[in-house]
């Protein structure tokens, strides 16, 4: 036997096996073959090859038999050949002229035909080249100040290292943060300007490229002192920026309304501004004057200057002060003149010949005077400085540009023209102020009939507030008085009624007679006294009637879910005091549970009514459903009648009963009344039963005998019946009142109608 420790592929071939065997020689031939499965060897699945040569991507196999090898790109579907791009050799596959695009997966692909065995390796072919730009640095603006960012990104293999240089010197230091793909300069300065260079570098080659970072500067403008001028003179302000980069531009607006201040939009405006061009490297200082020519005062203001570049905008701002003679003005606070008057004691009236003055009413008088520099205020009278003595004059708020005289007078001397004085450095101005002397109202005022009823009547009256009428001074009562038509003046009555600021004021005078004729007069009243009278007015009140309709003070909405307080008053009795009111109510509609209003007219019955002894005027319904309406009846009665109906409606908020609950009341209501008829025929059984025993008894003959005329011995029994008269009272609905009736399909006639009491006239 032979026996191999390690076959090797020469161990192949033709073997002779020679004996002897009975004594003879003999040899046997045998051939050997040999089998290996496919195998890969010396072949990495990643390599790296470089662009722009020719580059051999190994694969090595063996078996027995040898195989045969092919390659594929991009899966079995792309075979490759030689051509001028692959050239396939025992060592692997030479790719010629390596471009980055021949970066891909490969496959080698051994085969072995006789056997059919088929495998592959699979090689990520990596393609090493040199930096290609991604992201290319540019040029930069900085603020000075504030962090620069620069990108600088190359697409590589293996990944590049990056450098970075300013003027040919690498950045070292604290200041500069290097990322991946970026540079950051922390708080830049004016110093950080230069030329930059950004450097990607591998093993298979570098690349590098230039870049400028320019640091702005916001324009440095220098302080601005205030500018003073006279009226009429030239202004010139000018605005100095010290330095910027790149160079400011110069601009001119008003403080107050921000409105930008252009030769365009105003004539006496003209900018000049300085020449000087712009630098690449250096900072720029600059300027600009803005002239007035006439300044006046409306001028007197502060001015902005703006001064913007790329890196901020700055501004710095300046009073300009035009100065101007004093003008006085006349407002409604500062006026022409004012008025006071002699007081009076009690032995005599204002203008008789027995008339005791004491002193004045004290008056404040108001001076207000514009002017650069602002000025002081003097007061003359006659000629002659008035100075503070606390007795007739007093000087109140002395400051520049204002000045109050408080005149209190001693007698008609003190009345006339005193003189306000305005005063400054420019000039002086006068105006005269008149010290007039107030009176009574002199104009009466107009008295206009309203409207008449049994106990009252309105009046308009129409004052003036025209000092030639009034005295003056503003009229502050309007003084009425009434008599009866065949007495005098001195049985008069009278009453005072406060006058606001409205010329017209509506007068009421209660608590007169019905059918009386009566003489009415009104006269204005101002701080010095009573004005003339108005002419005289004939009026005739009305005769005793029912009361007009209530007039409902309280809310529609109530505050409880079960009861509601509600609240009236009458405008007028009627001339006859009002002795009770009747109130009652009945329910109209509800809200279900999908909140919508649901109509219950034919449900809806009026309430009892519910009796309020005068002079109470108010009432809390109770009982009453949650979430629904109610339509509430108050009538008015005195010794004539009722007054009219005019219902109004009342809403209950939502509660804790539900519908159904709701509509168990009304079908409670219906069983009572089916129990109360049930009672009233049970009655009249017993009654009828108790009444043929009756007659039985006396007559020897019953009620049923008596009705069918079966009795012999009959009396004769008359049934006389007679029912009793009813009167049926009725009111007639008017619409005076500001709550409308609410219209039912129920006739409104009926159910309005108000119940009297027993043996009550109508």
């Amino acid at each position: 036997m032979l026996h191999f420790e390690k076959l090797e592929p020469t161990d192949a071939g033709l073997y002779t096996c020679q004996g002897v065997y009975d004594g003879l020689p003999d040899q046997v031939k045998i051939e050997l073959t040999l089998e290996k499965k496919i195998s890969f060897h010396d072949t990495k699945l990643e390599q790296f090859i470089k662009a722009g040569q020719d580059q051999l991507v190994q694969c090595h196999a063996s078996s027995i038999p040898g195989p045969e090898i092919a390659w594929f790109r991009h899966g079995i579907s792309t075979n490759l050949k030689n051509d001028h791009k692959y050239q396939i050799t025992n060592d692997g596959l030479v790719i010629k002229n390596v471009q980055i695009e021949d970066e891909a997966i490969y496959l080698c692909q051994a085969s072995v035909t006789s056997t059919g065995e088929i495998k592959r390796a699979q090689i990520n072919v990596q393609v090493m080249h040199q930096p290609i730009w991604d992201v290319k640095p540019i040029d930069t603006d900085g603020v000075n100040g504030q962090d620069i960012v620069v990108r600088c990104k190359a697409n590589a293999k293996p990944v590049p290292k990056y450098s970075w240089f300013r003027n040919g010197i690498m950045l070292v230091g604290e200041r500069y943060v290097f990322t991946a793909d970026s540079l950051r300069i922390l708080k830049s300065n004016v110093n950080d300007r230069g030329t930059y260079t950004c450097e990607a570098e591998n093993n298979s080659g570098k690349i590098s490229a230039n870049f400028r970072i320019n640091i702005l500067v916001g324009p440095v403008i220098a302080p601005l002192e205030e500018v003073r001028v006279l009226e009429g003179n030239e202004a010139r302000l000018k605005c100095i920026v010290r330095e910027a980069f790149p160079k400011a531009q110069i601009t001119w607006k008003y403080a107050d309304t921000l409105e930008n201040i252009s030769p365009s939009s105003d004539s006496s405006i003209e900018i000049v501004a300085d020449s000087i061009e712009d630098s690449n490297d250096n900072l720029v200082g600059s300027w600009s004057e803005l002239r007035i020519k006439p300044a006046d005062r409306r001028y007197n203001r502060n001015i902005t200057c703006v001064a913007s570049n790329k890196a901020e905008v700055n501004e710095r701002q300046v009073r300009l002060i035009v100065e101007y003679k004093p003008t006085l003005l006349i407002n409604s606070e500062s006026k022409e003149f004012y008025y006071s008057w002699l007081n009076v004691d009690s032995s005599g009236s204002s203008g008789s010949s027995s008339s005791h003055v004491s002193r004045g009413a004290s008056v404040l008088m108001t001076c207000i005077a514009t002017g650069e520099p602002k000025p002081q205020i003097t007061w003359f009278f006659k000629t002659e400085q008035i100075k503070h003595d606390n007795v007739k004059y007093i000087l109140h708020k002395q400051q520049l540009g204002l000045s109050q005289l408080e005149v209190i007078p001693d007698g008609l001397e003190d009345f006339g023209d005193y003189q306000c004085k305005a005063e400054n450095t420019v000039g002086s101005s006068y105006r005269n102020i008149e010290l007039r002397m107030a009176t009574s109202p002199s104009l009466p005022p107009m008295l206009v009939l309203q409207a008449t009823k049994p106990e009252s009547v309105n009046f308009q009256v129409t004052v003036s507030n025209e000092a030639e009428s009034n005295g003056g001074l503003p009229i502050h009562t309007i003084k009425a008085q009434w008599r009866f038509l065949n007495s005098d003046w001195s049985n008069q009555n009278e009453k005072n009624f406060p006058v606001t600021n409205a010329e017209r004021l509506l007068v009421h005078v209660g608590a007169l007679m019905p059918d009386t004729e009566y003489l009415f007069r009104v006269a204005g009243v101002n701080k010095v006294g009573l004005g003339k009278w108005s002419q005289e007015i004939k009026i005739k009140t009305l005769s005793r009637r029912q009361p007009e309709p209530i007039r409902v003070l309280s809310q529609e909405d109530c505050t409880a879910s079960t009861k509601c307080y509600i609240e009236w008053t009458s405008d007028s009795n009627g001339g006859s005091p009002i002795r009770d009111y009747l109130v009652k109510w009945r329910r109209l509609s509800y809200k279900d549970s999908s909140n919508k209003h649901v109509d219950t007219n034919r449900l809806g019955r009026w309430s009892d009514v519910v009796v309020i002894k005068a002079p109470i005027t108010n009432y809390e319904i109770t009982s009453i459903l949650p979430n629904s309406f109610y339509e509430v009846d108050v009538v008015a009665r005195n010794d004539i009648g009722p007054s009219a109906s005019q219902p109004f409606r009342i809403r209950t908020l939502p509660g804790q009963i539900g519908e159904l609950e709701a509509f168990r009341k009304p079908n409670e209501s219906v069983i009572n009344r089916i129990i109360l008829i049930c009672g009233s025929i049970i009655a009249a059984i017993i009654l009828f039963i108790i009444i043929d025993v009756l007659l039985l008894m006396k007559f020897d003959c019953g009620l049923l005998a008596i009705l069918t005329k079966s009795c012999t011995n009959q009396k004769e029994i008359t049934i006389d019946f007679k029912p009793t008269p009813t009167k049926i009272v009725q009111h007639t609905n008017k619409s005076n009142h500001p709550y409308k009736p609410i219209s039912q399909t129920e006739d409104h006639t009926g159910n309005a109608s108000i119940p009297l009491r027993p043996n009550e006239n109508v």
